[in-house]
């Protein structure tokens, strides 16, 4: 496919690489769309990537027109672009994908600006043509996950750090010196990632400072959106990898140069998509403005994660491949006093042990150990109370007096009358008179109701008929009388201690929560250790204060997920919470919003200028759920519920999206982090595998908390 030159202008060499059969159809298109070019190429080459069938097909329709190669590198995009350029003759080689149909101008606006000697690249707009109809809730500022121009780039073009894989042209000698696509990154078949183009750009400008690369929006294709990108799960999926494809780009070419372009990107573009996406619901009762906000929100904390997943490059080490659930090793938990010179109890037939370790009934800290014959050896028993010889200093906890305010304690439960009666048990035992409300909360049976009234007659029995934990706890806030209230659930058992550890705080005014630690209450299965090695429940066993005039060491105060406690272990002060409207209902188990109906009610805390108290004296002890099923699914829900709660933050103060853009990263690393912290037992996989569910729940979470807000201003609000 060759055209006479016009006189002084440099020739071109257009690159088409294909993989795939199923794009067929496509590929012709855009070979046909080359030769109706007003500026012709000089030469087209296709490269096709490993595809026997395809590179025969390729030959027999379009040899010798168009030069078929196969990929002489290794699989993927980078290997056939490279292949592509190898073969170029042209002093010019543009590079185009293979279901991307360039407009009969593309090819002379794609080459018109390397009139200019310091060009050294140019990228095209790409067009999104979709299948089906655009998505409303897709926001254009994310139309880079589909390969396409996107919005935030310059409308009018110019100077810009890279251009896009799409359809873009290079000088030859670019790659004459050996410069080439990195095979580091780049697609390979249909697996979502990429950034090639963009480590190349940055690596060709690292060596020519004064090389441009400029954006010629006039040089249009129109770039195929198969059904199945259309999907939020692509949308998922694509930002998540492109994330760590920037994280393989920062360790090529460095980090300060791979996110300049994202920088500005997050801090203004994004920004501003959201505030028009919650102004298009809020003013003109569109909701699919807030569904593009969600999305927005959603795709930044995916791209975030994925590059944070990228930079720390493992987060566990690898499985062995023959290690399966058949090898757990069930942990037995177990408790050391140091004031205490006895052994801990035995445990027959278990090979490890937690121990979690206590001062004067004061949690100190906690180890793994090995078991010997299910008891912990006496050498292990001498190490462990030498390294905890010196807890950190701290009040004894105080036996209950009459100078502590009165408690009462909320339990919401749902259709679990036996976890139900084993953790009332636990909380009246020794404490017959402490205030009780029990919130049965939609419950399908009588059962819970029998079983409270029978046995349990000091106990307040309350219904909500509507599902939702944030619904339950503000039916259960409406019949507390006391100064404090404490929130626990059903298949909790309470420390001895719990209440009154948890209540000392309150002597202080300033005090608004207090949360306390969650100890597993067993861990005899893989889902069990699952749930616990992916960043557990525990924060620790320092007392620590948090409140805005003296905020920690730490930028993702106070946003960032568990670190202020969670809603198994919490307590408040009745008239803070009432005068902050209790809990969200759009928020919490058994909503939409699936969870952060407790970190919510922590920011509203501090934010209205109360002091939270986190205290490890007082602890409950959690059955985790105990099928590996049922820790995915928990998983999914934690994210829902984190995105969800942040979503609610922005809604209130959307100014707050600049301070979450600039945080995202570090919050996707605290994610990774806290997912990989804890050991696990052999057999219980990698909680790594917790985090993905927990990403994609992260990606929902926006757009379940908006149908949730819809559905509860169409309930009613449910607060106290």
């Amino acid at each position: 496919m060759t055209a006479p030159r016009v006189h002084g202008t440099p020739s071109v060499s257009v690159v088409v690489c294909a993989y795939t059969e199923q794009r067929w159809l496509d590929l012709t298109a855009a070979i046909d769309a080359l030769r109706g070019q007003s500026r012709p190429p000089d030469q087209v080459v296709l490269v096709v990537d490993h595809n026997g069938a395809l590179l025969r097909r390729a030959r027999s329709a379009w040899q010798p027109e168009v030069e078929v190669l196969a990929n002489q590198e290794s699989r993927g995009l980078s290997g056939a672009r490279n292949t592509g350029a190898a073969a170029a003759s042209g002093a010019l080689v543009a590079f185009l994908d293979d279901d991307a149909t360039p407009e009969p101008d593309w090819l002379a606006h794609l080459t018109a600006p390397f009139a200019d000697p310091r060009v050294v690249a140019v990228g095209g707009a790409a067009v999104p043509r979709w299948d089906d109809a655009r998505p409303r809730w897709w926001p254009a500022e994310f139309d880079w996950v589909v390969g396409c121009s996107y919005l935030g780039m310059p409308a009018g073009g110019g100077e810009v750090r890279n251009v896009h894989g799409a359809a873009m042209a290079f000088r030859a000698d670019v790659f004459a010196d050996g410069t080439s696509f990195s095979p580091a990154v780049g697609r390979i078949g249909a697996a979502p990632t990429g950034c090639e183009e963009t480590e190349l750009c940055i690596r060709i400008r690292q060596g020519r400072p004064d090389a441009r690369i400029v954006f010629e929006p006039r040089a249009v294709v129109h770039h195929r959106v198969t059904a199945d990108r259309e999907r939020f799960g692509y949308f998922a999926r694509r930002t998540f990898a492109e994330g760590r494809s920037k994280a393989t780009v920062a360790r090529l070419v460095g980090a300060r140069d791979a996110l300049s372009t994202e920088r500005s990107y997050v801090a203004r573009t994004l920004p501003a998509g959201v505030v028009e996406g919650l102004a298009a619901t809020v003013r003109r009762g569109d909701p699919a403005g807030a569904a593009r906000a969600g999305a927005i929100a959603a795709g930044l904390l995916l791209t975030a994660a994925g590059y944070a997943v990228g930079r720390t490059d493992a987060l566990l080490p690898r499985r062995a491949p023959d290690q399966g659930e058949d090898d757990f090793l069930p942990v037995r938990l177990l408790q050391l006093e140091l004031t205490d010179p006895s052994p801990p109890a035995p445990a027959p037939a278990y090979q490890r042990a937690r121990v979690l370790v206590r001062c004067e009934g004061r949690p100190v800290g906690a180890t793994d150990v090995a078991l010997v014959e299910g008891r912990i050896s006496p050498q292990d028993e001498t190490r462990i109370r030498a390294a905890f010889a010196t807890p950190p200093a701290a009040p004894v906890i105080p036996p209950w007096d009459a100078a502590e305010p009165d408690v009462t304690v909320v339990i919401a439960t749902h259709d679990r009358p036996r976890q139900l009666r084993r953790c009332l048990e636990s909380l009246l035992t020794g404490r017959p008179d402490l205030r009780v409300v029990v919130v049965d909360n939609a419950p399908s049976t009588s059962a819970t109701q029998d079983m409270v009234r029978r046995d349990y007659p000091t106990v307040t029995y309350v219904r909500e008929d509507v599902a939702g934990l944030a619904r339950a706890h503000n039916r259960g806030l409406r019949h507390v009388a006391t100064p404090v209230v404490a929130f626990t659930d059903d298949d909790v058992v309470v420390d001895r201690d719990w209440v009154a550890s948890l209540a000392r705080h309150f002597r202080d005014d300033r005090v608004g929560c207090v949360t306390g630690l969650i100890w597993p209450a067993e861990l005899e299965t893989p889902g069990q250790a699952m749930i616990e090695a992916h960043g557990g429940f525990g924060k620790g066993f320092t007392t620590r204060t948090f409140h805005l005039n003296g905020r920690p060491d730490d930028p993702l105060f106070p946003y960032a997920a568990g670190t202020l406690g969670s809603g198994a272990n919490m307590a408040f002060r009745t008239d803070v919470l009432r005068g902050l409207g209790g809990f969200d209902p759009a928020l919490g188990a058994g909503s939409r919003g699936r969870g952060g109906d407790d970190l919510a009610a922590f920011v509203d805390v501090i934010e209205s200028g109360c002091t939270l108290v986190y205290e490890p004296a007082a602890i409950v002890y959690h059955h985790h759920r105990r099928e590996a099923t049922d820790a995915r699914a928990q998983a999914l829900n934690y994210g829902v519920g984190l995105a969800a709660y942040l979503t609610r933050v922005v809604a209130r103060r959307p100014s707050r999206l600049l301070t979450f853009a600039r945080l995202a990263p570090l919050g996707a690393l605290h994610l990774a982090r806290t997912s990989s912290a804890a050991g696990t037992s052999r057999g219980t996989g990698q909680p790594s595998q917790l985090l993905l569910w927990q990403l994609l729940g992260i990606a929902r979470g926006p757009f379940d908390y908006a149908r949730s807000v819809r559905e509860a201003r169409h309930i009613g609000s449910g607060t106290p």
